[in-house]
């Protein structure tokens, strides 16, 4: 007859899950890396764009919280976006030292791409999961965000 094995701890689960959350930072950091030497838009650019895809004027700094960048980054990825043509820069006539931000159709089209990439590589990792499980990861991963706020 074989052994039962021993039910693993509180601790060991718990360790089971801080090892399996730093193995997905460092994968996502790793995937930053190969995505700044990519053609295209990088996540951060992407993420400024979704925000400025409303169709609105924003300033930087509601994009640097949006995006949840360093103002410093934002003003550097704004300058590079404006050369591209993908933004443009607004004057605000009221006060000539607030400038807003707005999208051009040509970071639209360029948005819309990189999250046709984003959504179908999701769609195709997902595929065989079933909606419990993605409603669990979602779950699992705003405890995590909780915790990490909290310490």
């Amino acid at each position: 007859m074989g052994r039962l094995m021993p039910e693993r701890t509180d601790v060991e689960v718990i360790e089971g899950l801080r090892a399996a959350l730093r193995e997905f930072l460092a994968a996502q950091r790793r995937l930053r890396g190969r995505d700044a030497q990519r053609p295209g838009l990088t996540f951060s650019q992407h993420a400024i764009l979704r925000v400025l895809a409303d169709g609105a004027e924003h300033s930087a700094g509601e994009l640097a919280a949006a995006a949840d960048l360093t103002p410093a980054s934002v003003t550097k990825m704004l300058d590079g976006l404006s050369r591209a043509g993908l933004l443009e820069r607004v004057p605000d006539p009221a006060d000539r030292r607030r400038v807003g931000v707005r999208i051009t159709p040509a970071g639209l089209e360029a948005f819309e791409a990189k999250n046709r990439r984003i959504t179908e590589a999701w769609a195709e990792v997902l595929a065989d999961a079933d909606p419990a499980e993605i409603d669990a990861m979602a779950s699992a991963l705003r405890r995590l965000t909780a915790l990490y706020d909290a310490l």
